[in-house]
C-alpha cells in the first residue's frame, strides 16, 4: 500500500499540470490517466460521473454492479470512465482541491480494479480480461453536454463510438429530467434529444430512504422511485418535451447493500472527526489510506 500511494503522490505535479492545461485550454474533455490501458476498442463505455469528494463504497457499488451485471444490450468489450467535471452545475469546488480529487480517483480506480480481480478469482474466471478504467475531466456541467464533449473530442479517445451508459443514482435522474436545467430549450426537456438519439443510456440505481442517509428522505421509497420512471414511460413528462420512447433507455436497478446509506458527506464527517475506522467502513482501503496520509477534510 505504501509504495502504491507513494507512486500516486509522485503523480500529483502531473495532475496539477494537466488540470491547469485543461482548464485554460479549449478542450471540453480530456483523459488524464488510465488503469489497465489497452488498444481494444469498447462498444460500451460506462461513465461514473461524480465530484468524487471523496469516492466511497457507494461509488464502488455503482461501478462493480454495472461491470459484473451488465444489461444484455450493453455490447462488449466494456470500458469504464471515471469522470470529474471542473464546472459542476450545483456544487462549489470544495473542500478538496481538484488535483486531490484526481488523485483520489486514481487510488479509487486501482482499488476498483483489485476488487474486480478478486471477484474474478472467486468465480474462477482468472482468464477474463481486466477492465480498462479511464480518469477524465470535462468542463460541461450537464450529462447531455458531457456525452457530446466526449464524442466530439479530437483526437477521439474512443474512435469506436461506443454507447455511453451513465451510472447514476435516482437523485441524479431527477435532476436529469428537471426542466429548470434547460431554460434555453422549448420545451425544456427537448434538450435531451441528442443524448437519446445517439443511443446513450442511463443506468439508475435506486436510492430508497434509509435512516443512515438523511438526504435520501426526499426521494421516497423504492416503489415511489419505480413509479416515477413508469410515469416517464407513460408520457407523464411529454408536456415538458420528454418522449416516451426515451424511457426505454433508462434501466433501473436495486441498490447493492454495500452502498446503501453511504454518502461522501458522511465520509467527510468521519474524516473531520479523525474516525479512521469509520472512514475505512465507508471507503475503499486505498482511498481511506490516502485521505489519512494527506490529511484531507480536516483529518490531520
Amino acid at each position: 500500500m505504501t509504495s502504491r500511494l507513494s507512486a500516486i503522490r509522485r503523480m500529483l505535479p502531473d495532475f496539477e499540470s494537466a488540470l491547469h492545461s485543461f482548464t485554460t485550454g479549449p478542450s471540453k474533455f480530456r483523459i488524464v490517466h488510465t488503469v489497465n490501458p489497452t488498444r481494444v476498442l469498447p462498444k460500451t463505455l460506462y461513465i461514473l460521473d461524480s465530484s468524487f469528494n471523496p469516492p466511497s463504497i457507494a461509488h464502488l457499488a455503482l461501478a462493480t454492479s454495472a461491470l459484473r451485471q451488465s444489461a444484455r444490450s450493453d455490447g462488449t468489450p466494456h470500458r469504464l470512465l471515471l469522470l470529474f467535471s471542473t464546472h459542476n452545475a450545483d456544487k462549489a469546488p470544495s473542500p478538496a482541491s481538484f488535483e486531490q480529487r484526481i488523485a483520489l480517483m486514481t487510488v479509487f480506480a486501482e482499488d476498483l480494479d483489485k476488487e474486480l480481480q478478486s471477484k474474478r478469482e472467486e468465480e474462477e474466471r482468472a482468464d477474463a480480461e481486466s477492465v480498462t478504467i479511464d480518469i477524465g475531466l470535462t468542463k460541461e456541467p450537464y450529462y447531455t453536454d458531457k456525452s457530446s464533449a466526449i464524442a466530439s473530442t479530437s483526437p477521439n479517445p474512443y474512435p469506436s463510438a461506443p454507447t455511453h451508459v451513465h451510472l447514476v443514482g435516482y437523485d441524479t435522474l431527477i435532476r436529469f429530467c428537471n426542466p429548470k436545467y434547460y431554460p434555453d430549450h422549448t420545451p425544456p426537456l427537448a434538450a435531451l434529444s441528442p443524448f437519446f438519439a445517439a443511443g446513450h443510456k442511463l443506468r439508475v440505481t435506486q436510492r430508497p430512504s434509509v435512516p443512515s442517509d438523511a438526504a435520501s428522505a426526499q426521494f421516497g421509497s423504492a416503489g415511489e422511485q419505480a413509479r416515477y420512471v413508469q410515469r416517464l414511460r407513460d408520457g407523464g413528462a411529454e408536456k415538458d418535451g420528454f418522449e416516451r420512447a426515451w424511457a426505454e433507455r433508462i434501466e433501473v436497478v436495486v441498490q447493492p447493500d454495500e452502498g446503501l446509506g453511504v454518502s461522501s458527506t458522511r465520509v467527510r464527517g468521519k474524516a473531520a472527526e479523525r474516525d479512521w475506522e469509520g472512514v475505512g467502513e465507508l471507503c475503499t482501503v486505498g482511498v481511506a489510506a490516502w485521505m489519512r496520509e494527506e490529511g484531507l477534510y480536516g483529518g490531520r
